[in-house]
């Protein structure tokens, strides 16, 4: 990666050699502004020229692994696969059967775990194309996901209407955070914020909110902050705790290291767990499925079970026993794979 580098130096120093007394006016800086347009132009165009074929070469690698990867955690795949499918439609079907009551009761927390759900169903179809793509590590970060789309349904349907509706408002309080923070940086990211006008209005809008809910209202979390009296200011963790799923918190952190940037993020990744030299991961891995696919049944269904639980007939009661039993196959198949090739 030096080539450039140390022939530019080769040549100022020949031209040194020459001509010492000019050493003192020879400005550096422009030499190499001067040079670096034409050796970006060069080797852009020498890379673009070899472009398709590396392409094809590197599709070719990857369609290849993506193929042995989905023999390998076939039985895992197909069972998580299936669990997603089933979940689906039975959120499919509850949406349909009860849409229109609840719009004419104005059951907004039907509405909200509904959309709560479908986004559910959705992620878990991206991990699922993330595990089987031979990324592992995204898959479980993109779990924690989920997980807080899972919690925070099951927190909505647990406390009803006036949560719901909190939740719901909250979305301006996001708005107008996200609004004066582009406008903050408006020059900076040389993209245009929104007008002033519009942020006035938002404003006012979440001046109403706080008046009416209170000042904590204006909290990342503050939808919930009404029933955490004590708490100063509300995280995720006091509303995973209230669901009783608190529990899951080891694993939520541990998820957490595949988005941040922490040390142990760095040296631990899921995609390296059977390899027995230290590698630098830059790509797919065909190891470390079984958490993150484990831990989406298990947020999948309590969704799921969430959502049908709005309207607990025997058909649903049935159901969700068939998605627990998916559940707990989805962790057995994947384990008894990852047990074989240890």
């Amino acid at each position: 990666m030096d080539i450039l580098h140390k022939q530019f130096m080769d040549s100022l120093n020949e031209r040194l050699k020459e001509n010492p007394e000019v050493a003192d006016e020879i400005d550096i800086s422009e030499l190499i502004s001067e040079v670096t347009p034409d050796a970006v132009r060069l080797i852009k165009a020498s890379l673009l020229e070899s472009s398709a074929e590396m392409l094809k070469e590197r599709r070719g690698l990857s369609e290849g692994f993506v193929k042995r990867n989905s023999e390998r955690w076939a039985k895992g795949f197909d069972t998580l696969e299936i669990l997603i499918v089933t979940c689906t439609e039975a959120g499919e079907d509850v949406n349909y059967s009860y849409r229109n009551e609840a719009a004419e009761e104005q059951n907004l927390v039907f509405d909200l775990v509904v959309r709560l759900h479908a986004r559910a169903c959705q992620i878990s179809q991206e991990i699922l194309s993330l595990m089987k793509s031979g990324f592992a590590d995204a898959a479980h970060a993109r779990w924690r996901a989920l997980h807080e789309v899972s919690v925070t349904a099951m927190f909505i349907a647990k406390h009803g209407q006036e949560c719901a509706e909190r939740f719901y408002f909250h979305d301006v309080v996001d708005s107008y955070d996200g609004m004066r923070e582009h406008k903050k940086y408006e020059s900076r990211l040389n993209e245009k914020a929104p007008e002033q006008q519009d942020i006035d209005e938002c404003k006012i809008e979440y001046d109403n909110l706080v008046k009416e809910y209170g000042k904590k209202f204006s909290g990342h979390y503050g939808w919930a902050a009404y029933l955490f009296p004590e708490h100063n200011r509300v995280g995720f963790g006091a509303i995973e705790k209230d669901v009783k799923l608190d529990h899951m918190r080891p694993y939520y952190k541990w998820a957490s290291q595949n988005i941040h940037s922490g040390s142990k993020g760095t040296r631990n990744r899921l995609g390296l767990n059977e390899a027995t030299e230290d590698i630098l991961l830059v790509g797919q891995s065909n190891s470390g499925m079984t958490d993150p696919a484990h831990s989406t049944a298990i947020s999948l269904s309590q969704i799921t079970c969430t959502i049908l639980m709005l309207h607990p007939t025997i058909d649903h009661i049935v159901l969700m026993n068939i998605i627990r039993e998916f559940q707990d196959q989805v962790g057995e198949d994947f384990l008894a794979v990852a047990k074989m090739n240890s």
